[in-house]
Protein backbone atom coordinates (compact mmCIF):
# COMPACT_ATOMS: atom_id res chain seq x y z
CA UNK A 1 0.00 0.00 0.00
CA UNK A 2 2.66 2.18 0.68
CA UNK A 3 4.05 2.20 -3.00
CA UNK A 4 1.11 3.98 -4.43
CA UNK A 5 0.09 6.14 -1.55
CA UNK A 6 2.96 8.80 -2.98
CA UNK A 7 -0.01 9.03 -5.88
CA UNK A 8 -3.12 9.54 -4.43
CA UNK A 9 -3.71 11.74 -1.47
CA UNK A 10 -5.75 10.77 1.82
CA UNK A 11 -9.43 11.29 -0.29
CA UNK A 12 -8.34 8.73 -3.06
CA UNK A 13 -8.37 11.28 -5.42
CA UNK A 14 -4.62 10.95 -7.58
CA UNK A 15 -1.68 13.41 -6.68
CA UNK A 16 1.04 15.14 -8.63
CA UNK A 17 4.19 16.49 -7.53
CA UNK A 18 3.62 19.28 -9.79
CA UNK A 19 0.37 20.82 -11.20
CA UNK A 20 -0.49 19.12 -14.18
CA UNK A 21 -0.59 21.28 -17.42
CA UNK A 22 -3.81 21.41 -19.18
CA UNK A 23 -3.63 21.13 -23.27
CA UNK A 24 -4.81 20.05 -26.53
CA UNK A 25 -2.72 17.13 -28.05
CA UNK A 26 -2.16 18.96 -31.22
CA UNK A 27 -0.63 22.05 -28.40
CA UNK A 28 2.23 18.82 -27.92
CA UNK A 29 2.32 18.30 -31.57
CA UNK A 30 2.95 22.01 -32.18
CA UNK A 31 5.47 21.81 -29.91
CA UNK A 32 7.36 19.04 -31.20
CA UNK A 33 7.10 20.71 -34.98
CA UNK A 34 8.63 24.00 -33.21
CA UNK A 35 11.57 21.40 -31.72
CA UNK A 36 12.22 19.81 -34.93
CA UNK A 37 12.00 23.66 -36.57
CA UNK A 38 14.66 24.99 -34.52
CA UNK A 39 16.89 21.83 -35.04
CA UNK A 40 16.31 21.21 -30.81
CA UNK A 41 14.38 17.57 -31.80
CA UNK A 42 13.63 16.56 -28.34
CA UNK A 43 10.58 16.35 -26.31
CA UNK A 44 9.86 13.72 -23.30
CA UNK A 45 6.35 14.73 -21.32
CA UNK A 46 4.67 12.10 -19.05
CA UNK A 47 1.16 12.92 -19.83
CA UNK A 48 -2.22 11.43 -18.92
CA UNK A 49 -5.55 10.72 -20.86
CA UNK A 50 -7.81 8.75 -19.47
CA UNK A 51 -6.63 7.67 -16.16
CA UNK A 52 -3.53 6.77 -18.02
CA UNK A 53 -0.21 7.61 -17.99
CA UNK A 54 2.32 7.48 -20.90
CA UNK A 55 5.63 8.71 -22.15
CA UNK A 56 4.98 10.97 -25.20
CA UNK A 57 7.28 12.58 -27.48
CA UNK A 58 10.48 12.98 -29.30
CA UNK A 59 14.37 11.85 -29.53
CA UNK A 60 17.52 11.76 -31.86
CA UNK A 61 20.71 10.73 -31.65
CA UNK A 62 23.40 13.49 -31.48
CA UNK A 63 27.19 13.81 -32.59
CA UNK A 64 29.37 16.51 -32.87
CA UNK A 65 29.99 16.71 -36.19
CA UNK A 66 26.27 15.79 -37.45
CA UNK A 67 24.08 17.30 -34.94
CA UNK A 68 20.62 16.01 -34.13
CA UNK A 69 19.97 12.85 -36.27
CA UNK A 70 17.53 9.64 -36.65
CA UNK A 71 14.65 11.42 -34.66
CA UNK A 72 12.03 9.02 -33.57
CA UNK A 73 8.80 9.71 -32.50
CA UNK A 74 7.03 7.38 -29.50
CA UNK A 75 4.53 6.58 -26.95
CA UNK A 76 5.82 4.40 -24.76
CA UNK A 77 8.00 2.15 -25.82
CA UNK A 78 6.37 2.19 -29.51
CA UNK A 79 8.11 4.33 -32.26
CA UNK A 80 7.51 6.02 -34.99
CA UNK A 81 9.67 6.88 -37.94
CA UNK A 82 8.42 10.71 -38.61
CA UNK A 83 5.58 12.96 -37.25
CA UNK A 84 3.15 11.69 -39.95
CA UNK A 85 3.59 8.23 -38.77
CA UNK A 86 3.39 9.44 -35.13
CA UNK A 87 -0.08 10.94 -35.75
CA UNK A 88 -1.82 7.88 -38.19
CA UNK A 89 -1.24 5.13 -35.27
CA UNK A 90 0.54 6.28 -31.65
CA UNK A 91 -2.97 6.39 -29.54
CA UNK A 92 -2.99 7.40 -25.51
CA UNK A 93 -5.39 5.35 -23.76
CA UNK A 94 -6.54 3.18 -26.63
CA UNK A 95 -7.37 6.48 -28.37
CA UNK A 96 -5.48 7.71 -31.42
CA UNK A 97 -3.40 10.43 -30.18
CA UNK A 98 -4.64 12.63 -33.53
CA UNK A 99 -8.30 11.50 -33.52
CA UNK A 100 -8.53 12.82 -29.14
CA UNK A 101 -10.46 16.24 -29.35
CA UNK A 102 -10.32 16.73 -25.30
CA UNK A 103 -7.49 18.20 -23.37
CA UNK A 104 -5.20 16.07 -21.84
CA UNK A 105 -2.49 16.42 -18.73
CA UNK A 106 0.76 16.60 -19.21
CA UNK A 107 2.00 15.79 -15.59
CA UNK A 108 5.72 15.87 -16.13
CA UNK A 109 8.16 17.36 -18.72
CA UNK A 110 11.00 14.46 -18.28
CA UNK A 111 14.05 16.37 -18.87
CA UNK A 112 12.93 19.35 -16.33
CA UNK A 113 10.47 18.19 -14.55
CA UNK A 114 7.32 20.60 -14.13
CA UNK A 115 5.37 20.70 -16.94
CA UNK A 116 5.22 24.32 -16.78
CA UNK A 117 8.76 24.95 -17.00
CA UNK A 118 8.46 23.81 -21.00
CA UNK A 119 7.37 27.72 -21.80
CA UNK A 120 6.19 27.02 -25.45
CA UNK A 121 3.89 24.17 -24.07
CA UNK A 122 2.83 26.17 -21.20
CA UNK A 123 1.65 29.62 -23.21
CA UNK A 124 -0.96 26.87 -24.75
CA UNK A 125 -2.10 25.80 -21.38
CA UNK A 126 -5.88 25.71 -20.94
Amino acid sequence: MRLLSHLFDRAGTRSYRWKPLRCMPGDIVDLMRECERIEAPIVNLEVEYGGVRQRVGMTSDYERERGFFDTVWYVDDDEYPSLDAFLADAALGGHRFADISEPVLVVRDLEIGDPRGNVLLAQREL
